[in-house]
C-alpha cells in the first residue's frame, strides 16, 4: 500500500514500519493500562501477511494505528489508538471504514473486535459502525475488566454505509 491522503486535513495512511515504533508506542501507554511493549509492534511489522499493521501521519508525526489480523476469510482489529490530541474527528472511523473496505477487497465475510466494557466512547464508535456484542471475556483486561466481544458481518452495504458516514454524508 502506498501512502495516500487519508483525510481531509492531509493526514496520510500507510504500512507501519519499524522506525515508527517508538511514537506509536508513545500513543499506545497513553491510551492503554496493559500496554503493548516494543517486541510486539515488530513482530506485528513481521508478521506479514496475516498482520498489516497501519499508522496514520500528519506533518511526520504518528497520530493514529491499528493492528489488523487477516486470517481465513475473517479480520481482527488486535489493537487501534488515536493520539489524544486528534481524538473527536473522526479519525478512528476513517481507520475503520478503510480497514473494512480492505477487508472487504481482501474476501473477509466478518470483522472482530475486543472493547473494554468500560470504554464507552470505543464502544459508541463500534455499534455506530454497526458492530454488534456477540459475547464477553470475562476478566479478559484484568480482574474488575471483561472484554466485550464485537463483529460485523461485510457486505457491499455495510462498507458503503461507513464510507457514506466517513466522508460526512450520512
Amino acid at each position: 500500500m502506498d501512502t495516500q491522503p487519508f483525510t481531509k486535513w492531509g493526514a496520510q495512511l500507510r504500512p507501519m514500519q519499524a522506525q515508527d515504533v517508538d511514537q506509536v508506542l508513545a500513543i499506545e501507554r497513553r491510551n492503554f493500562l496493559d500496554p503493548w511493549t516494543k517486541r510486539a509492534f515488530i513482530a506485528e511489522i513481521k508478521a506479514a501477511p496475516v498482520s498489516q499493521p497501519l499508522v496514520v501521519e500528519y506533518r511526520d508525526e504518528i497520530i493514529g494505528y491499528v493492528v489488523p489480523w487477516f486470517v481465513a476469510d475473517e479480520m481482527q482489529i488486535a489493537n487501534l489508538a488515536v493520539h489524544e490530541d486528534f481524538r473527536r474527528r473522526g479519525l478512528a472511523r476513517q481507520i475503520m471504514a478503510h480497514l473494512c473496505k480492505l477487508a472487504q477487497q481482501r474476501q473477509c465475510q466478518v470483522v472482530h473486535l475486543e472493547v473494554r466494557r468500560s470504554n464507552t466512547a470505543a464502544r459508541r464508535l463500534y455499534e455506530g459502525l454497526g458492530f454488534q456484542s456477540t459475547g464477553a471475556r470475562r476478566e479478559y483486561y484484568g480482574p474488575d475488566e471483561d472484554a466485550l466481544l464485537l463483529s460485523k458481518k461485510l457486505n457491499c452495504n455495510s462498507v458503503e454505509s461507513m464510507e457514506r458516514s466517513e466522508n460526512g454524508l450520512v
